[in-house]
């Protein structure tokens, strides 16, 4: 990657140059002109995608748009997404669309002093191609903002309104009339629920407005029942993805009925307790389901492991950081299991040390250890099984040591993001060998704060590393 910035800043200096160049060679001078090496856009364009594509942070278009007016120009056409926070006075908006015309992804979650529903207003003056709008935390759902929204964008699939304070079945009815398109909706936690039996009702419209459905997150709608379930899962012919966490109403037959009837799901989430004989006789087997997030389980046991994973043959996620206590040598046995498994979370299991690893797990790329007995020597073990793992997350596991932290660095050798948040016997100055040794790092979050050098930092620049810290 280096070598793709020299090329880059060798155009560029040719390109900019307005003398003529001369050339010697044995016999003659060559007088090239700088026009010679002009690039078109379209070049510049596909160089500046490729360093985004490996740059997660996309840290790279600020610099570049300082070079000249024409970056300028083209990495403006390469920004998609735009955050908007309480800092960006309202009034300065519009050079905001204006200059990022290819904006399709727009978050107002962190705009809270002005009215939202104003701003929306504003917004829908703008030919944005939009296609997702965050709208979270906000103390009162937008209903007039986003009416005028879709008067004028229409290209709208995607809408969170997480963490209201106030929903009523007005707001669900709203969604349904003027975002038809919508393939993802997000309305976890809300703060308060307004009126149960319109928001049931709402809950039915939005299931037979909302015809292309993929995604669907009603976290914490403790009104929900298996009547809602039934609405939702039947109307919704290509629903993939369904969280419904906390909705404590939905019984056995609800779930099963979810998993029975939707033979386009992927991923479910919910809130039961399951007896030990439910697992069998209530689950069909859903080779479709390939991610799963449980709270509550009793029947992770021996005899329930090869029952779990004939139902669920393609599972690659699997979350138990919700449940109650699991003994590891039941995870280690899932894991034997599953062979799918891409992503395993077991946050929050004080005792979990997974010294128990010792097979591989070639597959697994995702690994959520925080708040956990996690060690040295069970890192050892795991660095050596899950030698592909792009992601570790080991957030307050406080008998973690650098000497452990090393073991992963050195073995797992795609890792890139690691998460060492509060880690108390890791001392930060451990990040700049761990950036040096594995290139592949795009990622890490210190175990506290630090002081780092110039150098250091110099160091993670050009590694394009982003180091948080706690």
């Amino acid at each position: 990657m280096t070598h793709l910035w020299q090329l880059i800043s060798v155009l560029n200096y040719l390109m900019q140059r307005n003398t003529i160049k001369q050339l010697h060679s044995s016999t003659r001078v060559k007088l090239v002109a700088a026009t010679d090496f002009y690039l078109p856009d379209e070049c510049w364009e596909s160089i500046f995608k490729f360093l985004i594509n490996d740059d997660d942070n996309h840290s790279c278009l600020k610099s570049l748009s300082v070079v000249s007016k024409q970056f300028l120009s083209i990495t403006n056409c390469l920004v998609f997404s735009l955050t908007v926070g309480d800092f960006q006075p309202r009034h300065l908006l519009p050079r905001f669309f204006n200059r990022f015309s290819s904006i399709n992804s727009l978050n107002l979650s962190c705009h809270q002093k002005d009215d939202v529903n104003t701003i929306l207003c504003q917004i829908s003056l703008f030919p944005l191609n939009l296609k997702l709008l965050k709208l979270s935390h906000q103390t009162t759902f937008p209903a007039n903002g986003l009416r005028v929204l879709s008067q004028n964008i229409t290209t709208l699939i995607s809408l969170t309104c997480s963490f209201i304070s106030y929903l009523h079945g007005d707001d669900l009815f709203l969604i349904a009339d003027c975002f038809p398109l919508l393939e993802e909706l997000d309305l976890s936690y809300p703060y308060n629920l307004q009126n149960h039996e319109s928001l049931l009702n709402g809950i039915e419209v939005l299931s037979s407005a909302l015809f292309k459905l993929r995604k669907i997150n009603l976290t914490n709608h403790d009104y929900i029942n298996d009547q809602s379930v039934f609405h939702l899962f039947k109307n919704c012919k290509l629903l993939e993805e369904a969280n419904i966490f906390y909705c404590l109403q939905i019984t056995h037959a609800g779930i099963a009925f979810a998993l029975r009837e939707t033979p386009t799901l992927r991923s479910l989430s919910f809130y039961k307790y399951f007896e030990r004989k439910d697992c069998a006789t209530l689950f069909a087997v859903s080779p479709q389901l390939k991610s799963l997030r449980l709270a509550s389980i009793s029947w992770f046991e021996d005899e329930n492991i090869k029952i779990f994973a004939s139902i669920f043959p393609n599972l690659q996620l699997l979350d138990l950081s919700y449940g109650g206590y699991i003994p590891e040598e039941a995870i280690c046995r899932v894991l034997r299991s599953c062979s799918e498994i891409r992503q395993l979370n077991v946050a929050s299991y004080s005792r979990m040390k997974l010294r128990g690893m010792n097979f591989e797990v070639p597959k697994l790329e995702v690994l959520n250890l925080s708040r956990t007995d996690v060690d040295d020597e069970a890192l050892y073990m795991i660095s050596k099984s899950c030698r592909g793992l792009l992601q570790l997350l080991l957030e307050r596991c406080c008998n973690v040591t650098e000497k452990g932290v090393k073991h992963v660095v050195e073995n797992c050798t795609q890792l890139r993001e690691i998460n060492l948040m509060r880690c108390e016997k890791v001392h930060p100055n451990v990040v700049a060998s761990m950036v040096l040794s594995r290139p592949s790092l795009r990622k890490i979050i210190a175990p506290a704060c630090y002081c780092f050098s110039d150098i250091e930092r110099e160091l993670f620049s050009r590694q394009r590393c982003l180091v948080c810290y706690s």
